[in-house]
């Protein structure tokens, strides 16, 4: 059922047991003078101690929060928060995140020019203090990429091919129609909703998001310009990935929490790390939606290659797999073990030289570190201080996408 839509943009949160973060990324939010965006707070917590720090913000309506103590899954905590949220559109972000307050304005641009999607480029990262990534340098500090206000439309079929054919891997560098860091219109995300019995699926909710909504909305308007602060914690998925925490037997992975007998992808190796489980929730996503016939774009040995390569230990485990698989397809194993050493080829050790290329090759203020930065609210501060010192504002963005509009119709 379509909600009525109070506001013109959801921020939407969901958070468990890190109320000292979670509280300063509320507060960034509020700082925003504009009436037309709603925060949303989906708590999970031990307890609902973060609700007594939003005592101080009780009287703003802008402000909407919601506990439940019953044990959930990643993937229905997230979509108990877009429930409760009531904007145009939402965007969603992670408890230790940040937004630049110039989403508002990008928001009402695209309901006016009816833009389903947005997906704007991470430009600013914030680690902060003490989050474990930087051992030399426990104070808060930030990363800026280059920002070129540069825009562009994007056919979402190919960047789903591309993914599949990825193995399902690396789709953060895809032009997928994204929620996470994000902005996609209500009634696209309550299609999913409608399709498949709830707005996520999978066990990652962010990547099963991706999919799903990419085979929905046919195009999205893709612009390089920091609209969110991505921000890393110790407590927080991108740190233990930094750190290798995010790898274990199958059946200890912590996304498996308030899943009942879970069915996991048979293409997928069946042990726990980022790149099974964006596998397996990719997979998920393309047949919950009715899409069984994109799964013979699926290159398993991408994954296979990756799950190696990152992963040794796993090696036995994952040869295993698929060797199995392939010969249960009737593949030869001569073949199997050619596509592999080409998926190695064009997979994990491609990346490494473009690596090396790009720190050889990077042209000086392409990427600064500023150190100092001590919580998401001064982050966003010294992000509108790089903003405005390079003339850069969402205003020109806008400039841009309408000159290219302009440009296509005549």
């Amino acid at each position: 059922m379509n909600k009525t839509c109070e506001y013109i943009i959801s921020i939407v949160i969901p958070t468990k047991n890190r109320k000292e973060y979670a509280i300063k990324t509320i507060k960034q939010i509020l700082l925003s003078p504009e009436p037309d965006i709603q925060v949303v707070i989906q708590d999970n917590s031990e307890d609902n101690d973060l609700e007594k720090l939003l005592e101080p913000y009780k009287h703003d309506k802008r402000l909407k929060y919601n506990y439940s103590s019953d044990v959930l899954s990643f993937v229905d905590n997230f979509g108990i928060a877009v429930s409760h949220s009531n904007g145009e559109y939402i965007c969603m972000i992670g408890d230790d995140d940040g937004i630049n307050h110039e989403i508002v304005e990008i928001s009402r641009w695209a309901k006016e020019n009816n833009i389903d999607a947005i997906k704007p480029t991470i430009n600013s990262v914030y680690f902060w203090p003490n989050s474990g990534i930087n051992s030399n340098d426990n104070s808060g500090y930030m990363t800026l990429s280059k920002v070129s206000s540069d825009i562009k439309f994007v056919e979402t079929k190919t960047e789903l091919t591309k993914l599949l054919r990825n193995g399902c891997q690396k789709y953060l560098n895809l032009d997928l129609v994204k929620l996470y860091h994000g902005i996609v219109r209500r009634k696209k995300i309550e299609i999913i909703k409608k399709k498949t019995g709830r707005f996520f699926g999978g066990l990652s909710p962010d990547i099963y998001g991706a999919v799903s909504l990419s085979i929905a909305i046919p195009k999205v308007l893709c612009i390089d310009y920091p609209l969110t602060i991505s921000g890393i914690c110790n407590k927080s998925g991108s740190a233990d990935s930094a750190t290798g925490k995010h790898t274990g037997k199958y059946e200890d992975a912590p996304h498996l929490r308030g899943h009942e007998n879970y069915e996991w992808s048979p293409e997928v190796p069946k042990f726990y790390s980022v790149e099974t489980i964006w596998a397996d929730s990719s997979l998920a996503a393309i047949k919950e939606m009715g899409y069984q016939n994109m799964i013979r774009k699926y290159r398993e040995e991408s994954l296979i290659a990756y799950c190696i390569y990152r992963h040794p230990k796993f090696s036995k485990l994952v040869k295993n797999h698929y060797f199995n698989r392939m010969k249960e397809l009737k593949m030869p194993k001569y073949i199997a073990r050619i596509n592999l050493y080409k998926s190695f080829m064009l997979g994990p050790y491609l990346d490494l030289i473009k690596r090396v290329i790009y720190k050889i090759t990077r042209e000086k203020g392409d990427f600064i570190k500023l150190y100092g930065i001590n919580d998401i609210i001064h982050s966003h501060e010294e992000l509108l201080k790089y903003l405005k010192k390079n003339d850069l504002s969402i205003e020109n963005v806008i400039k841009n996408i309408e000159f290219r509009i302009n440009n296509e119709v005549d």
